[in-house]
């Protein structure tokens, strides 16, 4: 083989090689072909990455970018691992949250009603911070049951409800999780691809810095549903793909032009369908899950300076 360019990387990332391989297959879908180009550039994208980094230790995790040009958001990872930017105490930050989104977040069908919002609470403050959770809604048998979930509601919905009550509460963080209705939405009409959806969630990312001016973001990937628990759930599971890629997109491109939002991944396996009660909302401890992920971006804007003073 000739020999390469100094720049030139040649990966050797054994989870690339197995994807490489799935790629080559004929049986591949062209629904999984674009999966895989998409996880085969997230590898060698990360791989990349890494060589132009180096750490600094100052009592948290702190990655410096030498000579890169553009920002890149953090994609908090369900890993087994911490991830750079995780603090291991908050440090006394004190910290007022919106939970924002539909049923999910209100904690439907947990019989505590506390949905992910109590073991996120618990981890919290276990890390040294003093946590206020906002929100016009309670629900939930702990001392922090505030919240804006909105059952069944598609992110329009949700957008025109928040207009109505955004100068009640001034966040710093907003944990945003939204998409699966209007998946479910685009699925009953039988729309090609849920357009309308993928715009919506855009729009409401959107909104939250009209809403909140100096609030961080964070917005999750939104986890798999269980297609046999729903009518046309083959259908709006499909939908759940082309949303999750408009979040990805819509965060990476915002945090490129300087604003506090970053992704939380919940949608590669962290939370599978044998964590779901029914055919989208979590078990207890699938809501245990989200509430670690939760807490992963918490620490990493935290770590990052993202998080305003009062």
């Amino acid at each position: 083989m000739a020999s390469l360019p100094p720049n030139v990387h040649v990966s050797t990332h054994p989870c690339l090689q197995a994807k490489l391989s799935q790629l080559r297959s004929a049986s591949t879908s062209s629904r999984e072909t674009k999966q895989l180009v998409h996880e085969i550039a997230t590898i060698i994208g990360c791989e990349a990455l890494a060589k132009g980094l180096s750490i600094e230790e100052t009592g948290i995790h702190a990655m410096l970018f030498p000579n890169l040009f553009l920002s890149f958001t953090l994609t908090v990872l369900a890993a087994a691992s911490p991830p750079l930017f995780r603090a291991t105490s908050l440090n006394g930050k004190t910290l007022a949250i919106l939970p924002l989104g539909d049923s999910i977040t209100f904690g439907a069908l947990d019989p505590s009603g506390n949905g992910y919002r109590k073991a996120l609470y618990d981890l919290l403050t276990k890390a040294n911070a003093n946590i206020t959770f906002l929100g016009s809604m309670i629900c939930g048998n702990f001392s922090q049951p505030h919240h804006q979930g909105y059952p069944g509601a598609t992110s329009t919905l949700i957008a025109e409800a928040v207009a109505q009550m955004y100068d009640s509460v001034d966040p710093d963080l907003v944990l945003l999780y939204v998409g699966v209705n209007d998946a479910i939405m685009a699925a009953d009409v039988h729309e090609p691809e849920p357009i309308a959806g993928l715009g919506e969630v855009e729009k409401l990312v959107d909104r939250i810095p009209e809403f909140w001016p100096r609030a961080t973001l964070l917005v999750a990937r939104i986890f798999p549903i269980d297609p046999a628990e729903i009518d046309e759930g083959v259908e709006t599971q499909r939908n759940v793909y082309p949303i999750n890629e408009r979040i990805s997109y819509v965060v990476a491109q915002r945090a490129h032009f300087g604003r506090r939002i970053m992704l939380v991944d919940m949608s590669h396996g962290a939370i599978m369908t044998a964590d779901l009660m029914d055919f989208t909302h979590p078990s207890p401890e699938g809501y245990a899950k989200m509430a670690d992920l939760w807490f992963m971006g918490v620490q990493a804007v935290v770590a990052r300076g993202w998080v305003p003073e009062p």
